[in-house]
C-alpha cells in the first residue's frame, strides 16, 4: 500500500547516502539520519535539490498556442494528458488517477530533504557552530522557495481579507512519515515562509560559495517576490532596491545571436567569444540559481499565441530587435541537426536554455519598477525598465509614459516578455493581476476550429491537488475547479 509520505512526494533523497557507513542509527520510523556534518552537505548539494518549478502550467497560460497535425512540432495532439487538461481550461482534475504530479512530488521531495536538515544538522556530532547554522538557514531558505512557488501554484493568490481561511497547501515540517497531513491556510503557509527566511538571514554568508547557495541577498530578493504575490507593492520595491545594491549586474543579450553551426542546445552564442548562452550558475544575473525543472524540455514543444506576440512589438522602437525574441523564437521553420522543420505562420518556442528558476536581477528590475509605478513615481519606474531594455534590445530607445498607470502598463508588458514559458510566473502573475479591474484578463485557446475560453478570476486558475494525494488522504479538502 502507497504510504501518505510517498504520495505526497516526501520520498526521502537520503538514499544518495545509503553506500556512506557514518550513519547515527534507524530512526524509530524507520528513517536514517546522517550523523557527520558532511553527510548533511551532501544532501543539499545533491542534482535533484538544484531543480526547481516545472514548465507545464505554462499551458493553462495566455503565452501558449499548441498546433495541428498540420505542425512536426507542438502538435496539440502530442501533447500529454494533463497539458491537454490544462490546454482546454478542463474542469476537475488535471492529472489521471495514479499519475505522478512532477511538480507537487519533486518540490516535496526537496522540502522532506529540506526538513531532515532543519531538524537535524545542528545536533550532528562534527562542523563548527558556524557550518551547522549556515547550513540550516540554507535548508530554510530552500523550503521556504518550495512553499512559495506551491502555495501560488494550488491555492488562491494571497488576499489579506480571506487568506486565514482560503486553503493553502500542506505545511510538511518534521520527518514524520505517519502523520495525518491537512492543508494549512494560505495565511499560515505564508507566515511560515516568514518565519523560515527571518530566522535564515543572520546565518547566511555575505557572499554565496556559488550561485546554488543563498546568501543575504537572497533574503532581500525572496522578500521583494514574496511581498509582490502578496500585493504590498512598496516593501517588495524596498527589498528589491536593498538586494539590488549587492548585485545590479544584468546579462548582456544584445551580444548573442543564433549559432548557425548550433542546433538544440547551444543554439545561442555570443559569437565573439564561441561560448554558448550561460547556464543559471554562470549567468551574472543569478541571485539564487535553481535549474527550471524540464524547462529545456518545453523547447520545440510549444508555440507562442498571437498575443504573446503582439507584446514584443508594444514599446518597441522602430528598427530595434528585442533580443528575446529574436533569440528565443522561431518563425515559420527550424533546423535540428540535418533536417528542417516548416510550420507557416507559426513561431515556435526553442531556445533551448536552462533557465533560472530562482531569483535574478532582472527579476528585481521588474519588481521595483512596479513598485515605483503603483505609487505614482512614473519617472523611477522608467528608468529601472530602461536599464533592463537596454540589456535586452540592440538599438534602445528610452521609454516615454503619460502617466504611471501607463508606466505600470509597461512594466506589467515587459515582466511578461522577459518571464514567458518560465514555469510558473505567468500563471502567478494571471492569477494576482485578475484581482484587479484594470489588468485583468480572459484568456483564450484554440483547439481545432474551436476557441475555448477561461475568464478571469475562473476558478480553474487554482491547480488542484493529484489524485493520489487525494486517494490516501480522503479527509483533505479539494478547491472546487467547477
Amino acid at each position: 500500500m502507497i504510504n501518505k509520505i510517498s504520495t505526497i512526494g516526501m520520498i526521502c533523497c537520503l538514499l544518495v547516502l545509503q553506500s556512506c557507513n557514518k550513519y547515527l542509527d534507524i530512526k524509530p520510523k524507520g528513517i536514517q539520519i546522517p550523523e557527520f556534518y558532511d553527510d548533511y552537505v551532501k544532501l543539499l548539494n545533491h542534482k535533484s535539490m538544484m531543480n526547481a518549478d516545472n514548465p507545464y502550467t505554462v499551458f493553462i497560460t495566455d503565452d501558449i498556442l499548441l498546433g495541428d497535425k498540420s505542425v512536426p512540432f507542438g502538435q496539440y495532439e502530442q501533447a500529454q494528458e494533463n497539458q491537454r487538461n490544462l490546454y482546454d481550461f478542463s474542469p476537475g482534475a488535471v492529472f489521471s488517477a495514479g499519475a505522478d504530479d512532477q511538480l507537487w512530488q519533486a518540490a516535496y521531495k526537496r522540502i522532506y530533504t529540506f526538513n531532515v536538515v532543519i531538524n537535524n544538522v545542528l545536533l550532528c556530532k562534527d562542523g563548527t557552530e558556524k557550518e551547522r547554522q549556515m547550513l540550516a538557514a540554507e535548508a530554510k531558505v530552500g523550503r521556504a522557495f518550495e512553499y512559495l512557488m506551491l502555495v501560488n501554484t494550488y491555492a488562491r493568490d494571497y488576499d489579506k481579507t480571506t487568506a486565514a481561511t482560503d486553503l493553502g497547501v500542506p505545511l510538511l515540517l518534521s520527518e514524520d512519515i505517519n502523520k495525518v497531513y491537512v492543508r494549512n491556510t494560505v495565511e499560515e503557509v505564508y507566515q511560515h515562509i516568514t518565519k523560515d527566511l527571518t530566522e535564515a538571514l543572520p546565518h547566511l554568508a555575505d557572499k554565496p560559495k556559488h550561485a546554488f547557495k543563498p546568501s543575504k541577498q537572497v533574503g532581500n530578493a525572496f522578500m521583494a517576490r514574496m511581498y509582490l504575490y502578496m500585493g504590498d507593492y512598496e516593501q517588495a520595491r524596498e527589498f528589491a532596491e536593498k538586494a539590488l545594491l549587492q548585485n545590479n549586474v544584468l546579462i548582456d543579450m544584445t551580444k548573442y545571436s543564433i549559432n548557425p553551426a548550433g542546433n538544440g542546445t547551444g543554439r545561442i552564442y555570443d559569437a565573439s567569444t564561441s561560448k554558448p548562452y550561460p547556464e543559471p550558475e554562470d549567468d551574472v544575473e543569478s541571485i539564487y540559481a535553481r535549474y527550471g525543472d524540464a524547462f529545456v524540455g518545453l523547447s520545440r514543444n510549444v508555440y507562442a499565441s498571437e498575443d504573446l506576440l503582439n507584446t514584443y512589438k508594444s514599446q518597441l522602437p522602430a528598427g530595434s530587435t528585442d533580443q528575446r525574441r529574436a533569440l528565443f523564437f522561431a518563425d515559420n521553420t527550424f533546423k535540428l541537426y540535418t533536417q528542417t522543420y516548416s510550420f507557416p505562420g507559426k513561431s515556435m518556442w526553442v531556445p533551448y536554455i536552462m533557465f533560472n528558476a530562482g531569483f535574478s536581477t532582472a527579476e528585481l528590475y521588474l519588481i521595483a519598477a512596479e513598485g515605483y509605478a503603483r505609487k505614482g513615481d512614473a519617472t523611477n519606474a522608467l528608468k529601472l525598465l530602461d536599464k533592463l531594455r537596454d540589456k535586452r534590445i540592440l538599438k534602445n530607445m528610452p521609454l516615454v509614459a503619460g502617466s504611471a498607470k501607463e508606466a505600470l502598463k509597461m512594466v506589467l508588458e515587459e515582466r511578461r516578455r522577459e518571464f514567458a514559458f518560465r514555469g510558473s510566473m505567468r500563471l502567478i502573475d494571471l492569477k494576482r493581476l485578475n484581482r484587479e479591474e484594470d489588468w485583468k484578463k480572459d484568456i483564450s485557446h484554440k483547439v481545432g476550429t474551436e476557441t475555448k475560453v477561461l475568464p478571469a478570476n475562473d476558478k480553474r486558475y487554482i491547480l488542484p491537488l493529484p489524485p493520489k494525494v487525494i486517494e490516501v488522504n480522503q479527509g483533505i479538502q479539494q478547491y472546487d475547479r467547477g
